[in-house]
Formats: C-alpha cells, structure tokens, sequence
C-alpha cells in the first residue's frame, strides 16, 4: 500500500522508492535511480507518466494525483490510498482558542518549524523556496500572525455558530483553515483544535501538498506577488 500523502515533492520514505521504481520499471528516467526522496528528477518522470495517461498543462506537472498515482499503481502492482490518514471527522473540530499566544513572527515561526517537522514538509517552506515562498507570508497575509484569527465574513462563513462565536466553517488561525479543510487534512498527532498553531498550520501545509503540490506553486505564500486567496 502506498499514501498518496507520502508521495509528495521533497519527501523521503519507501513510498516514493516505490513510485519511482514504478516509474523506472514503466520506462522513465530517474538518472539517480529509486533513491527514495522525491526530487526534480523524481517529477520530471513523474510529469512524463502524466503526459503518458494523457494530463496536458497543470494536470501534468509532475506532482502525485490520487488518479495517476492509482493508475501507476496498478500497473506496478501496489495499492494506493488516497485519503488523508490523519483526517479526522469534522464533528471532532474543536473551537476553543488560545491563551497567551504573542502576535509575533517569531513566535510564528516556531510553530511552523514544528509543523514542518510532524508533516515532513522541509525547512525551506519557513524559510523560503527558490521562488521565496514561504509560510511566514502566508500566515502573516492570511492572520498577521494572529493565532486566533477568525473570519467571519467570507464565502466559508456558514454553519452553525460554535464556542468561539463564530459559524462553523469559518476561516481560522494563523494560516486561516476551514473546519472542513482542518478535518480532511489534519496531521496525525496534532490536536483536534483548529485554534492550535501547530495542528492548524499542519492541516495548511498538507493541503497546500494535495491542491499544489509545492509552496512554490501558492501565490498567497509568495512575497513576490500580490495577495491571493489560497
């Protein structure tokens, strides 16, 4: 069985060993052989595969889909599981806030740094990647590093009307989740508090991996572009 969780841009465990052999024994290069991280040989062979099934501009841009990757799978012989294996059931949501959180960046970037080590997302996600896009942009863009930031005027403003005040889908905490986005992505070992810096920043960084596949690609985390919802 491989996580499509696991198959994910920088990430180093057997699963991807096993989706680059698959790719390798399909016909792609991976000069560097089955290594075990998903590197940029890693997704130019993996966009080769897209192109392949018959994915053009985004769809194939080299980063794991629940389809392609089943698709590869079963012709390599190994299952995929496509869920999320840390989601939670969005009754389990918590909604209590905070105390004593500083509206700091540094106090930000510490939690990111520890949501990057649960999630396995790297360092430079804080940081920065190459085209400078980092958490720290985001969450300040989204909550200027409020940790028990809550918006209760946009579209996700629905639902009934929980402990904090606030309906229940609304966008929370530093990197301003959904309930909803919270639940399908929460990371295994976090709390089930959409409030808690770390658990809410890790339920961002796995969603950012499953609808982008890299921070690169999130313009909200880039400095270098305008703000954008994300």
């Amino acid at each position: 069985m491989v996580a499509l969780s696991n198959v994910r841009f920088s990430k180093h465990n057997d699963d991807v060993r096993s989706t680059q052999d698959a790719l390798i024994a399909a016909g792609f290069s991976i000069p560097q052989g089955a290594t075990g991280v998903f590197d940029d040989q890693t997704r130019a062979a993996y966009a080769a595969w897209q192109r392949k099934l018959g994915f053009t501009d985004k769809q194939a841009d080299g980063f794991p889909g629940c389809a392609s990757l089943t698709k590869l799978g079963h012709q390599a012989g190994f299952e995929v599981a496509c869920r999320h294996p840390g989601a939670i059931a969005t009754d389990v949501v918590r909604f209590v806030k905070n105390t004593n959180v500083p509206k700091s960046e540094a106090t930000a970037q510490g939690f990111a740094v520890t949501a990057c080590e649960m999630t396995g997302a790297p360092p430079t996600w804080v940081t920065g990647v190459k085209n400078r896009a980092n958490l720290l942009t985001l969450m300040f863009r989204e909550s200027s590093f409020n940790a028990n930031a809550v918006n209760t005027a946009d579209v996700n403003a629905k639902g009934p009307v929980q402990v904090d005040g606030a309906r229940f889908n609304c966008s929370r905490g530093y990197a301003q989740v959904t309930a909803e986005t919270f639940a399908e992505n929460h990371q295994e070992g976090t709390s089930e508090h959409i409030y808690d810096p770390v658990a809410n920043i890790s339920a961002a960084i796995n969603y950012i991996w499953r609808r982008y596949g890299d921070i690169s690609r999130v313009q909200q985390a880039n400095p270098n572009l305008p703000p954008h919802p994300y």
